[in-house]
């Protein structure tokens, strides 16, 4: 079996390397417009129990990486998470499945031990392990792009169907395989429009900060004031925790509908609101530099997979910036499909049919689905 694969990000790497291991023959077409230069978040501590499973397999795929290639892809953290009181209902509902998935969770009372400021007084923290993990996807890029059975193209690709016919076109060659998957990411959207496809899939701007700060080493998921830090996780973040002091990446969440390419530069709005709300729970925090990228949602906010008018055709996408959590179990879940003609039932509810062929052209980016206390 040969497989196209257009995208060689998150899932476009892990579907690779899970075929590749099982003896598929694949190319790996990626532009390089954008790749992951720290490690990004794993978590299991999500909202709906089918996208806290598929974290747990995510987390599974990530342990026979570390296996099969040698390396430590994941590295286990703490976290903190601040909701308001009256948040603590719902999300003690959650914790249940917390706990299934393995997690250790506990409400705590003192932050300032871990370096956090109260902001209001009905704030709840609940600190946790065994829930979340940094994923070093830039050591598993270069590795599996290096294996001697994964053809990997840096190139722009362009899709031309025509009837039953579908040929991927890089720098005038024409690739052929089996089948054909696309998960460029937010330039999906992009890659099917250039085939006369309609795709459930919208692009957006992502942003983040980056703060010197006092030394933190979890993950902060803050509620109340609606926004996430962590470590930057380089080696340049590890040799300042031996001063007491840290990287910190922070963002709010907040989104700006556009096309890759229309943007140049972060939002002056963004990096205000954001730095405001990382010195209120931080304290001294240096600003020390900023970048943007583009991530994709579909009208569900909910990720997609599935075949899209012909069987040798697959889409996967829609990750809204979760796709470190759930993407390498959707790209196990595809590989099923391409080896044994069906969709494991974990998958079933990404599955691109729940959208018949009825969405709008537009639509507002409501609550993201890992999003708590909504």
């Amino acid at each position: 079996m040969d497989v196209v694969i257009i995208g060689g990000g998150i899932t476009g790497t892990v579907l690779a390397y899970l075929l590749d291991m099982r003896g598929v023959h694949v190319t790996l077409v990626d532009a390089g417009l954008q790749k992951p230069r720290y490690p990004l978040i794993h978590s299991k501590l999500l909202r709906f129990r089918e996208d806290i499973a598929l974290s747990k397999i995510s987390e599974e795929v990530y342990l026979e990486l570390s296996s099969k290639l040698g390396i430590k892809v994941l590295q286990p953290m703490y976290s903190i998470t601040v909701i308001p009181s009256e948040c603590y209902g719902d999300t003690a509902k959650l914790i249940n499945l917390w706990h299934e998935a393995s997690a250790r969770v506990k409400v705590i009372n003192d932050i300032g031990r871990y370096g956090l400021k109260r902001v209001v007084n009905n704030e709840v923290y609940i600190l946790s392990s065994g829930g979340d993990n940094l994923v070093d996807y830039v050591q598993l890029m270069r590795l599996i792009r290096k294996r001697n059975n994964v053809r990997y193209v840096e190139c722009k690709a362009g899709i031309n169907v025509n009837n039953d016919s579908i040929e991927v076109v890089v720098n005038g060659r024409t690739l052929h395989g089996d089948y054909y998957i696309i998960t460029a990411g937010a330039w999906n959207s992009m890659v099917a429009r250039g085939a006369g496809l309609r795709i459930p899939l919208l692009p957006y701007k992502c942003q983040a900060a980056a703060f010197l700060s006092r030394r933190i080493n979890y993950i902060l998921y803050d509620y109340v004031l609606g926004i996430y830090m962590r470590p930057l996780g380089s080696a340049i973040d590890r040799v300042l925790g031996l001063s007491g002091l840290s990287i910190v990446v922070g963002g709010d969440g907040n989104s700006k509908i556009t096309e890759p390419g229309r943007e140049e530069k972060v939002d002056r709005e963004f990096l205000n609101e954001v730095s405001s709300k990382v010195r209120s729970r931080l304290g001294n925090a240096l600003f020390i530099g900023s970048r943007f990228g583009y991530c994709e949602v579909t009208p569900d906010m909910r990720p997609v997979v599935g075949t899209m008018g012909m069987n040798n055709l697959v889409l996967m996408g829609g990750f809204d910036g979760y796709g470190a959590e759930v993407g390498p179990a959707l790209a196990l879940a595809l590989t099923e499909y391409l080896l044994n003609g069906s969709w494991p039932d974990y998958a079933k509810p990404y599955l691109i049919d729940r959208f018949g062929n009825n969405w709008p052209s537009t639509w507002d980016i409501g609550t993201e689905a890992h999003e708590l206390c909504v």
